[in-house]
């Protein structure tokens, strides 16, 4: 079997064209808050800290632990596995796990890819740190 991502273009908005302009230039941008430092998802619209209203976009390392993940064989024997990951910052956002045919366990360590395709915005994945 071989891995699968949806087959769902992502959409630019106002609100998350700075994440997108990342992910062109090749970084996984997320939200830092000016007051405290907490670092947020990329669609934070205040500090999950402390409340402020002030974030930032900073680029984030690139590495990830898996959460929780899940595989999802297709009906033409392709499978998906996605994945609940904490970014190294801290932040946690859902991704594909590329590679994978069934499910990584918890704290399985990975690395960014970023998705190019055909249609639509470029998207984060990961693939298993090797």
């Amino acid at each position: 079997m071989t891995t699968q991502i949806p087959a769902r273009p992502a959409r630019r908005d106002a609100a998350s064209a700075p994440w997108f302009d990342g992910l062109v230039r090749g970084v996984l941008l997320i939200r830092r808050c000016t007051k405290c430092g907490h670092h947020c998802r990329p669609d934070a619209a205040g500090c999950t800290a402390c409340e402020a209203r002030d974030l930032r976009w900073v680029e984030a390392d690139g590495t990830a632990e898996v959460v929780a993940s899940v595989a999802t064989p297709g009906k033409t024997g392709v499978t998906t596995v996605q994945a609940l990951v904490e970014l190294g910052e801290g932040p946690w956002m859902q991704a594909a796990i590329l590679g994978a045919t069934s499910p990584p366990p918890p704290g399985t360590a990975l690395t960014l890819t970023i998705l190019r395709p055909d249609e639509g915005e470029p998207i984060p994945a990961f693939t298993v740190r090797g």
